[in-house]
């Protein structure tokens, strides 16, 4: 019944995720990272939000469905949704993928983005050194017109993640347990820009712990965490909202993720959690 519930919820959300978080241009947040930009690697592409990409780069973007233009001084991008058809300044170009629309955020191939700005790209997997503090996630760099910045590529689509950043923000929850509990504002950790969403099972994904990208991590030279089970959590869609269940070091057994916290055995499995007797 839980399961069914958990399913229930996570379908209502994927329906009321509103459209303006596609029309708002991107702010940078630490690291160069854009806040409101949210790639989604699907099907072995890696989709990125149309808008607030050419926004940050100071571009102006028309829409009038289905046909969308982006202008950026002397250049004129023209395509529509769910076209793999496009025009940059008249010459057709061919998406690997049409473009597609999440809950009201148009997404392109990282590829178009590329040649329709002239930016260079690179695509780190979540483990090259040289990426320091994100290293442990996998994140697209964009550099062109003299800026750089970087989009985090997640396993949900934009509109799923952009509703998971919005219900964590600034909620205060409870780490620890019993005399070692305490509380502290989620939103301080910066999810807009540091929380990766994995792939959402009946309702729930692994992700990092809120502690594990706090200002001690950011702040302490040479100080790097990896995205593993040890530095990882458990979030929940509950109550009609994302919450931040527990963390992976927090449970005295992977069994008491289903015992304890409630969680579906079939969904705890899905995610790769390891049960003793269930």
């Amino acid at each position: 019944m839980r399961m069914q519930t958990a399913v229930v919820h996570y379908a209502l959300m994927l329906v009321v995720c509103c459209a303006p978080c596609g029309s708002v241009a991107a702010a940078e947040g630490h690291f160069n990272i854009l806040t409101d930009a949210h790639g989604y690697s699907a099907g072995g592409h890696t989709l990125v939000p149309l808008r607030p990409i050419a926004q940050w780069l100071g571009a102006r973007v028309t829409y009038n469905a289905p046909r969308i233009q982006v202008a950026l001084g002397s250049t004129l991008i023209a395509l529509s949704v769910n076209s793999s058809k496009a025009t940059i300044n008249g010459r057709p170009v061919t998406l690997s993928v049409p473009a597609r629309v999440y809950g009201g955020i148009t997404c392109v191939p990282l590829r178009f983005v590329a040649e329709a700005f002239g930016l260079k790209v690179s695509y780190h997997a979540g483990e090259d050194a040289e990426m320091d503090k994100t290293s442990a996630i996998p994140v697209v760099m964009l550099s062109g017109a003299g800026k750089t910045a970087r989009v985090l590529v997640h396993e949900e689509p934009p509109d799923v993640v952009a509703r998971v950043v919005a219900d964590l923000e600034h909620t205060t929850q409870t780490e620890g347990r019993g005399a070692d509990a305490f509380k502290f504002d989620l939103g301080s950790y910066g999810f807009d820009w540091i929380l990766r969403v994995t792939k959402v099972h009946g309702g729930y994904f692994i992700s990092s712990v809120p502690a594990q990208w706090g200002e001690p991590y950011f702040d302490t030279p040479g100080l790097r965490q990896t995205f593993s089970a040890e530095a990882a959590g458990v979030y929940g869609y509950r109550g009609g909202r994302w919450v931040y269940i527990a963390g992976f070091q927090d449970v005295p057994s992977h069994d008491y993720w289903v015992r304890e916290l409630g969680i579906p055995a079939a969904v705890a499995k899905a995610m790769g959690i390891q049960l003793q007797h269930y």
